[in-house]
């Protein structure tokens, strides 16, 4: 058994270094609706898509967006490319951006309250088959949702992409927004624990399990609790277990990015290839996360039907692969085969 001693001090040292008192608190307009925004980003397009070095900067923009009313209003933003693989050329030739607002010029729009915010792009402008990727890792972020509220909110939009210069054609293509990490936290009650390091057993167990069984329903094992690798930690305060709450999905099986490859330590022959990566739990435990997720299979399946301009050969594949997850847990020989035999000692 993992002792929780060593990380409860380490809680107690990161409390005092943030003032840890952590209340609920309510998503920020940005993340409260589901609905999707229609936005037009205004920028020198060529000078924001080439400055993907280590010494990135800040590009000034100005976003249009519908209001309520059915106006057009618009708010200035300064993007910055970010991310690691996507950032890469070779990978991906619109990389994932940050967008920095003015707080006190977003007061009454829905990114009031929004200091900075992710962006995933569509990776690459002229194969729709990475629009389609996106809107599937949409996807898994809007499923885990359903799960739990501990997950990062996101938003879609269809974003037209217009070069000042005159230069470049505009562009048309599907993004979405993820919530802070630390707006995340707070609407749990929580704070962020930004560099803890942790055993993945010193987390919340039960968490952890639906976590771990998240991954395996999606195909991905590109994460890892211990060392926040795609998974970020809160905690509520000093003396509760740390809860992870894990993020971008696009190397998971059920997108199968064309870039995606397993890790070859893990010796699988595809990224669709399903492994369970959590650790070993008792059959009660498991039995309860499974049930977790069957009384969670028609709104996964609704979230897919809602969609928009999901390809039917690729919406058809989404809802195989899933089901071909729920054929497992509802398998006494295939949980036995998936879950006890592999799952981590």
């Amino acid at each position: 058994m993992i002792s929780h001693k060593v990380p409860l001090i380490l809680w107690l040292l990161l409390a005092v270094n943030v003032g840890i008192v952590a209340q609920e608190q309510p998503a920020k307009p940005l993340f409260q609706s589901h609905d999707m925004l229609h936005i037009r980003i205004a920028t020198d397009l060529n000078d924001l898509l080439e400055d993907i070095g280590d010494e990135r900067k800040y590009h000034k923009s100005q976003l249009f967006f519908q209001t309520t009313a059915g106006d057009t209003a618009m708010v200035p933003v300064k993007l910055k490319a970010r991310g690691n693989f996507r950032r890469n050329r070779s990978n991906c030739n619109c990389p994932p951006l940050r967008m920095k607002f003015d707080s006190a010029k977003v007061v009454g729009t829905p990114f009031e309250g929004q200091k900075k915010v992710k962006l995933v792009t569509h990776c690459q402008n002229k194969k729709s088959i990475y629009e389609q990727n996106l809107l599937l890792e949409y996807l898994i972020y809007r499923m885990y949702n359903e799960l739990t509220a501990a997950s990062f909110r996101v938003r879609l939009a269809h974003i037209t992409y217009y070069d000042i210069t005159g230069k470049e054609e505009p562009i048309m293509k599907y993004g979405f927004m993820i919530e802070d990490v630390k707006d995340m936290a707070a609407r749990n009650g929580s704070v962020y624990l930004k560099r803890a390091v942790i055993h993945p057993e010193q987390a919340q167990r039960e968490q952890a399990n639906m976590l771990a069984t998240f991954m395996f329903m999606i195909g991905n094992t590109d994460f890892s609790i211990g060392k926040q690798h795609n998974a970020r930690l809160i905690t509520k305060d000093a003396t509760s277990l740390p809860v992870a709450v894990p993020y971008d999905f696009d190397w998971s099986g059920l997108i199968a990015a064309p870039y995606a490859k397993p890790n070859p330590i893990l010796q699988l022959p595809s990224v669709k290839t399903r492994l369970f990566r959590g650790f070993c739990r008792t059959e009660e435990e498991f039995e309860k996360g499974f049930q977790e997720f069957r009384s969670r299979k028609e709104a996964f399946f609704a979230l897919i039907d809602e969609l928009p301009d999901l390809e039917p050969k690729i919406e058809a594949n989404t809802k195989k692969y899933l089901n071909s997850f729920f054929d497992i847990i509802n398998d006494p020989k295939l949980i036995k085969r998936e879950f006890y035999r592999r799952c981590r000692k």
